[in-house]
Parts: C-alpha cells; structure tokens; sequence
C-alpha cells in the first residue's frame, strides 16, 4: 500500500511539475523564403505560417549570407522568449528575433 501511495504521489507531483511550468520552448522545421539586406529574414514553417524575423544585429552580415545561401531548405528552429536559433542541414545556425 505504502508503495502504491508513494507513486501515486510522485506520479502527481511529476504531472503538475510538467503542466504548471508552461511551455519554454517551440520547436519544428522552417524554410528561409525571403532575406533583406538590412537582416531580416522572412521564413515559412511546416504549418504554412510565414513571418518576419531579424537576424542577431552583431552578425548582420554574416547571417544574412548565410540565410542566403540556405534558402529554401528546411532548417531546424528552436523559438524562446529569450531569443531563436535556425539551423540548417550543413551545420550553420543563425540566431534571430522577432521582427517588432
């Protein structure tokens, strides 16, 4: 019985512990459909959504080259509040925000 109380407990405390803390991160796969000089980046997730976003301001340059050179294929996204990471299938990552 004391074991059965015991996971019982730990079951419930895990569940709460995994819904009350809200989702940290969105992740999923994306294609860079559009680049701006001035670094910004237009891409288009699975789900058919597009958006604006601009690429981190100290790496203008180089991501901007880099979203170019890597248009049109799918790469990896990891969405926070903090900030965003874009990885393509050749290793590169661009760090980007929302464009507001």
């Amino acid at each position: 019985m004391r074991v059965f109380l015991w996971t019982m407990m730990i079951g419930l405390m895990a569940s709460c512990l995994a819904g009350c803390g809200g989702k940290l991160a969105s992740t999923g796969f994306a294609r860079v459909t559009d680049v701006s000089p001035q670094g910004a980046i237009r891409m288009q997730y699975g789900s058919g959504e597009s958006s604006w976003k601009k690429v981190d301001p100290g790496n203008v340059r180089k991501d901007t080259v880099t979203a170019m050179k890597n248009r049109l294929s799918p790469a990896k996204y990891v969405e926070t509040k903090n900030g965003s990471t874009l990885t393509f299938a050749d290793g590169e990552t661009i760090v980007y925000q929302d464009l507001n």
